[in-house]
């Protein structure tokens, strides 16, 4: 609730900050596929990639990122956006 209520401070930033989940995730997936860091946007937090790869299932991290779609098609359609960040953070910590 506490993250919800900082993310909430930053609501015209939202889709960015959704855009930028959305790239970590897709790094944690990249990487547990390849192994190679070179590719990576994230390059400089390989550490905390290989952690997430390492605790994550390719079906969990794929739930992640469509759970950050799910959650800018629910702001878009101004469903209440503290409840649509919730559900998106709640979604990211099952997975």
């Amino acid at each position: 609730i506490e993250e919800v209520k900082m993310i909430s401070q930053n609501k015209v930033n939202i889709n960015d900050f959704i855009d930028i989940l959305e790239m970590w995730y897709r790094d944690v997936i990249l990487f547990k596929v390849t192994k190679d860091p070179n590719n990576l946007i994230f390059k400089d937090e390989i550490n905390y990639i290989r952690k997430a790869a390492s605790k994550s299932s390719y079906e969990g991290l794929e739930n992640i990122i469509n759970g950050c779609e799910i959650a800018k098609s629910r702001i878009k359609a101004n469903v209440n956006f503290d409840l649509a960040i919730e559900l998106m953070l709640l979604n990211i910590k099952e997975n």
